[in-house]
C-alpha cells in the first residue's frame, strides 16, 4: 500500500511538473556546434578552466552532452559509468558508491565507518565549478538538464587539486538563457521483470526576465524506483557448529565460540587433551530471531525528488553574476545487494534498512574582464546529510566481541575470572544508524588571459574547508545479557550529541573530521610553432590540515550491567547505575599537539601537444596528484606489541597523503573529412605510500587506515566516434587496464601478494552504441538506437585476509600462554587462522544490452525503451564484510515508455 501511495505521489508530482513547462517557445540550447557535410559536431568542454573545442584539449576526456544524456536515458550514476570505460563504482546502491578511475581503487569500507574511518575519494566531484566530493559516498545528483558530463581521466592536481588524483568528474548544468524564453518536460514508466514498475518525471522552464539582462532557469523532477531484491523469511542465531567428532572439521561460527571450543582441548599451560573431539567444551544456548515483520517482495525502493533554481544577470558587455541552489533528496528503503546464498535477488535482512540522503549546493559566480584579463570568482556551500538505518545482525559471524555484548558473562569470561554466570547468547537483533552531515565551504578565484596568444595562462587561488559530523550508534545490547542501563556521553570528551543512547547501543562514534585547504596554481601554455608545437607547465602550491576531535564509546567496561540474581536468571539495576559510557578512544586528547596535520607541497604537470592537419594533434603528458591524509580513532590496543604505549597509538594513528605520477602518450585524429573522430591514449601511474582501509580484528577491533603498498597502472584507452552516414552514428570506447601491487611499505599478512592486480580494475572494458535517425517528408524523425556494454574480471578488494587468528593467551583456563592442539585431528597453533574469510571476492566479467526505439517531430519525441535486456546478473560489487557474500547487480530487464517535450 505504500509503495502505492508513492508511486501515486510521484506521478502526480510528475503531472505538476509538466504543468509548470508553460506553453510554446523555442527548444533548449545545446553545448554542441552544429555539423556540417556529415561532419561530427563539436562539444565546447571547460576541463582546462578556459572554454575548448572537446577534440582539441590535449587531455583524456569523455564527454556526454545534455542531449546524448537524454537520448540514452541516463539520470542516475550507475547508469552514466556504462558509457565510460574507464570508470568504475563500488556500489552498495544509491547513494552508496564511490567512484573510480583508471584503475586507482584499493578498498572500500562498510558505510557504517566510512564517515570516520574512511580515506578521502581518489576522484573529484564537481557540479559548474564547485568540488563536491564527500568521504565515503557520492554525491548521487540526478542528471537532468546538463549541459553536459566531462570525465577527466588521470591525476589533475594542478587545476583541481586533492583527491583528484584518479582525475575528475564534472556535472555541468544549463544556464539560463538571457534572450529565450524555453521549457520542456520528461516523463516515463517502465516495467521492471519480476521486480515493481517505476515512474519518473522532470521538467524545466527558463524565463528571461528582463531580456538580455536577467533570467531565471528551474528545473524540478521526481523519480521512483520500484523494487527488485526480496526480503524472504529466514531464521538467525549466533552462530556456532563444533562439529564433534567430525574428523579433519575444525568448529565453525563466531571467532570467539570458535576459540573457546578450540581451547578447550587445552588441559594446562602446558598439557593437551589427546584426541580431543571438542566434546569438552559446552557450546552456550542460542536463541534464534526471524525476521517475520520485515519479509516484503521487491523492497528495494529508491525515490529521488529535487531541482535546481539558477538566476543569471548580466550587468553589462563585461560582467556577470550567476547564482544556483540545487536541493535534493534521496531515500532508499531496503538493500540493493542480494545473497546468493539465499537466492537469486533475495535476502534475509532482520531489521529495518533505510536512507534518507539531503543534499543542498549553493554557488556564487562572478564572471568579468578587467582590460585583457578575464576572471571569475566561485564561492560554494555544500551541505550533506545522510541518515541511514541498516540490520547487522550478520556482524554475529565476525565480531570477536558479539558474546559480550549478547551472552551472559559465562560466555565471554570463564570461572577463572568472573564465575560462571549463564551459558545463553539471546536474540542476536542489531542494527546501526549513521549521522553523517558535511558542511563544504569553498572560494576559488582564478584569472585566465587570452586564449589567441601565444603565451597564454591560467592563474588562481583556492580555499576549501571541509567539516564531517559522524555520529554512528551500534544497537549491540541485549537486555537479556544485563544490559539495562541507558547513558549519555562522558562529559570528559566534550560529545557533539550529548543525548542519552537508547539501551540497546554498545558502541558509538562521535566524531568531527576537518580539512582545511589553501592552494595556489597556474598553468601556461607556449607557442613553440604558431597551431603546431604548444608547450605547457603547470604548477600548484598546496597548504594542507587536518584535524580530528571527538570519541568513540563503549559499554565493554566494568559496572555496564545489572545485578545477576542467579535464582531466576535475570538481571536488576544497581544501587548506583553508570550514568555514562566508557571512552573508548578520546581523540581529543590522544591528538592533542598533533592534530592537526599539516601536509604541503607542490603538484606538477608538464605537456608537450603537436597539432597536425585538421583537428588532429599528440600529445606526451606529465602529471601529478595527491590525496590527504587523516587521523583514526583506534589503530591499535594499547598495551598490545604493536601498540605498548599511548604515544605509539598517536604516532600509528596518522596515515599520511599517497600520490601519483601519471606519464601518458595520446592522439585525437579527425579523419574523413571530421565524420570519424578517434581519441587514444597510453599511460603509466606510479600510485606511492596507498591508503589501505582494514578491518583486522587481530590489531585492532576498530576499523582504522594506514601506508601500506605501492602500485603501477599501465593502460590503453580509447574512443570512437563515426558518422558512417546523416542518419547512423556509432560510438564505443575501451579500456586496457593492467594493474600490480609492486611494494610493500610495511610488513603484512593481510594483502594480496605482490604482482596481484588493484580492486575493481578489469583489463578490459568496452561499450558501444549505435544511433540511427532520419527525418521523413511529413517532418515525423524515426530513429532506434542500441548500446552494448562488456566489462572484464576483476576483484572487489586487494586485502586477502583480515581473519581471527588463534590466540596465543588462553581467556578459558586463564593461562597466558597457549600452546598448539589437536581438535578432531587438526593441529592448531597460536597465530593460525581460525576461520578464513575471503575479503577479496571475485568479480566475474559481464555484458549488458540496451535499446531504444521511437520518433520525434517538432517539439515531441516518445520513445519506448529496454535496460539490460537479456537479464544478466553483473556482479559490480561484491562484499564479505559480516561474514555472507553480497552482490550488488543491476536493475532486470526493464522496458519503458517516455514522452519529451521541449519548446
Amino acid at each position: 500500500m505504500l509503495k502505492t501511495k508513492l508511486k501515486i505521489s510521484t506521478a502526480i508530482l510528475s503531472i505538476a511538473t509538466m504543468c509548470a513547462a508553460g506553453s510554446p517557445s523555442m527548444a533548449q540550447s545545446s553545448d554542441a556546434t552544429e555539423a556540417n557535410d556529415g561532419a561530427i559536431a563539436d562539444i565546447i568542454v571547460t576541463a582546462t578552466r578556459r572554454e575548448e573545442s572537446l577534440n582539441k584539449v590535449p587531455l583524456a576526456i569523455q564527454a556526454l552532452s545534455g542531449d546524448s544524456l537524454s537520448d540514452l536515458n541516463v539520470t542516475k550514476f550507475d547508469k552514466l559509468i556504462e558509457y565510460l570505460p574507464n570508470v568504475r563504482s563500488a556500489s552498495r546502491g544509491p547513494g552508496a558508491s564511490s567512484i573510480y578511475i583508471r584503475g586507482l581503487s584499493t578498498d572500500t569500507p562498510g558505510l557504517q565507518i566510512a564517515g570516520t574511518a574512511g580515506a578521502q575519494p581518489t576522484v573529484a566531484l564537481y557540479v559548474n565549478d564547485a568540488p563536491a566530493s564527500l568521504v565515503g559516498r557520492n554525491l548521487d545528483l540526478y542528471t537532468v538538464d546538463l549541459q553536459r558530463v566531462e570525465v577527466l581521466a588521470g591525476p589533475q592536481g594542478t587545476l583541481f587539486g586533492a583527491s583528484a588524483m584518479g582525475g575528475a568528474v564534472r556535472y555541468i548544468t544549463n544556464k539560463p538563457d538571457l534572450s529565450e524564453f524555453h521549457a520542456g518536460f520528461n516523463a516515463s514508466y517502465a516495467f521492471t521483470k519480476s521486480g515493481d514498475d517505476s515512474v519518473a518525471g522532470d521538467a524545466f522552464i527558463n524565463i528571461p526576465i528582463i531580456k538580455d539582462k536577467l533570467a531565471l532557469r528551474a528545473v524540478f523532477y521526481a523519480d521512483q524506483q520500484g523494487g527488485y531484491i526480496d526480503n524472504v523469511p529466514g531464521t538467525f542465531q549466533m552462530p556456532f557448529d563444533g562439529h564433534v567428532g567430525q574428523a579433519g572439521r575444525l568448529p565453525e561460527g563466531n571467532p570467539l565460540l570458535v576459540m573457546r571450543a578450540i581451547q578447550s582441548c587445552q588441559a594446562s599451560a602446558t598439557t593437551v587433551v589427546a584426541n580431543c573431539d571438542g566434546s569438552l567444551y559446552t557450546p552456550p544456548t542460542r536463541q534464534t530471531i526471524n525476521n517475520d515483520r520485515f519479509v516484503e517482495k521487491n523492497y528495494n525502493d529508491a525515490t529521488y525528488r529535487g531541482g535546481r533554481i539558477a538566476l543569471t544577470y548580466k550587468v553589462n558587455d563585461d560582467w556577470s553574476i550567476d547564482l544556483m541552489h540545487l536541493r535534493q533528496q534521496l531515500d532508499t528503503d531496503g538493500v540493493f545487494d542480494y545473497e546468493p546464498a539465499v537466492g537469486d535477488l533475495q535476502v534475509t535482512k532482520f531489521d529495518k534498512n533505510t536512507l534518507e540522503d539531503k543534499v543542498d549546493l549553493s554557488t556564487l559566480t562572478i564572471n568579468g574582464r578587467l582590460g585583457f584579463l578575464n576572471m571569475i570568482y566561485t564561492g560554494s556551500y555544500l551541505h550533506h546529510r545522510a541518515t541511514q538505518y541498516a540490520d547487522y545482525a550478520g556482524y554475529s559471524n565476525i565480531g570477536l566481541y558479539m558474546p559480550f555484548y549478547e551472552c551472559d558473562r559465562g560466555v565471554y569470561y570463564t570461572a577463572a575470572y568472573n564465575g560462571n554466570i549463564g551459558n545463553t547468547c539471546y536474540t542476536p537483533n542489531k542494527s546501526y544508524k549513521v549521522r553523517n552531515e558535511t558542511k563544504r565551504f569553498t572560494q576559488e578565484f582564478r584569472v585566465t588571459t587570452p586564449a589567441d596568444k601565444p603565451l597564454r595562462g591560467t592563474f588562481g587561488l583556492f580555499y576549501d574547508d571541509n567539516k564531517l559530523y559522524d555520529n554512528t550508534d551500534w544497537s549491540y545490547l541485549q537486555q537479556g545479557a544485563g544490559f539495562i542501563y541507558p547513558r549519555r556521553p562522558d562529559p570528559s570528551v566534550n560529545a557533539h550529541d550529548t543525548s542519552v543512547r537508547p539501551v540497546n547501543v554498545g558502541f558509538f562514534n562521535d566524531v568531527q573530521r576537518k580539512d582545511k585547504q589553501f592552494a595556489a596554481y597556474g598553468e601556461a601554455s607556449f607557442d613553440i610553432i604558431p597551431e603546431k608545437l604548444t608547450i605547457t607547465g603547470g604548477l600548484r602550491y598546496y597548504n594542507e590540515k587536518a584535524y580530528i576531535n571527538g570519541s568513540s564509546a563503549t559499554s565493554f567496561c566494568g559496572n555496564s550491567r545489572g545485578i545477576y540474581n542467579p535464582a531466576t536468571g535475570t538481571y536488576s539495576p544497581s544501587a548506583t547505575p553508570p550514568q555514562y559510557y566508557c571512552v573508548s578512544a578520546n581523540l581529543n586528547q590522544l591528538y592533542a599537539g598533533i592534530s592537526p596535520a599539516k601536509y604541503t607541497g607542490v603538484l606538477k604537470k608538464a605537456n608537450l601537444t603537436y597539432r597536425f592537419g585538421e583537428g588532429s594533434l599528440l600529445y606526451a603528458t606529465f602529471s601529478d596528484g595527491f590525496r590527504p591524509g587523516g587521523f583514526n580513532r583506534r589503530p591499535c590496543r594499547i598495551g598490545s606489541a604493536i601498540c605498548p604505549t599511548a604515544a605509539d597509538f598517536a604516532r600509528l594513528g596518522r596515515y599520511v597523503p599517497d600520490k601519483v605520477q601519471n606519464y601518458e602518450l595520446g592522439g585525437k585524429f579527425a579523419l574523413f573529412d571530421r565524420r570519424m573522430q578517434l581519441n587514444l591514449a597510453a599511460y603509466m601511474i606510479d600510485w606511492k605510500n596507498i591508503q589501505i582501509t582494514l578491518f583486522d580484528q587481530n590489531i585492532s577491533n576498530q576499523t582504522f587506515t594506514t601506508n601500506l603498498v605501492d602500485a603501477r597502472i599501465k593502460g590503453i584507452e580509447g574512443d570512437l566516434t563515426w558518422r558512417a552516414t546523416p542518419e547512423l552514428t556509432f560510438n564505443s570506447a575501451f579500456s586496457f587496464n593492467d594493474s600490480k601491487l609492486k611494494k610493500y611499505r610495511k610488513n603484512t599478512t593481510v594483502l594480496l601478494p605482490l604482482g596481484s592486480p588493484l580492486a575493481l580494475s578489469p583489463k578490459f572494458q568496452f561499450n558501444a552504441r549505435l544511433n540511427w535517425e532520419r527525418e521523413l517528408s511529413s517532418g515525423l524523425r524515426p530513429f532506434v538506437q542500441v548500446a552494448f556494454h562488456h566489462v572484464g574480471k576483476s576483484i572487489s578488494d586487494i586485502v586477502d585476509n583480515v581473519s581471527i587468528r588463534y590466540q596465543s593467551f588462553n581467556p578459558t583456563l586463564g593461562y597466558a600462554a597457549s600452546i598448539p592442539v589437536t581438535y578432531n585431528g587438526v593441529t592448531v597453533s597460536p597465530g593460525d587462522i581460525i576461520k578464513p574469510l575471503p575479503v577479496s571476492q571475485k568479480l566475474g566479467s559481464y555484458n549488458t544490452v540496451g535499446a531504444s526505439l521511437g520518433v520525434s517531430k517538432d517539439e515531441w519525441r516518445i520513445e519506448i525503451f529496454g535496460d539490460n535486456i537479456t537479464d544478466e546478473r553483473p556482479e559490480l560489487y561484491k562484499s564479505a564484510n559480516d561474514g555472507e557474500i553480497r552482490t550488488t547487480t543491476s536493475r532486470p530487464r526493464t522496458f519503458g515508455l517516455r514522452v519529451s517535450y521541449k519548446i
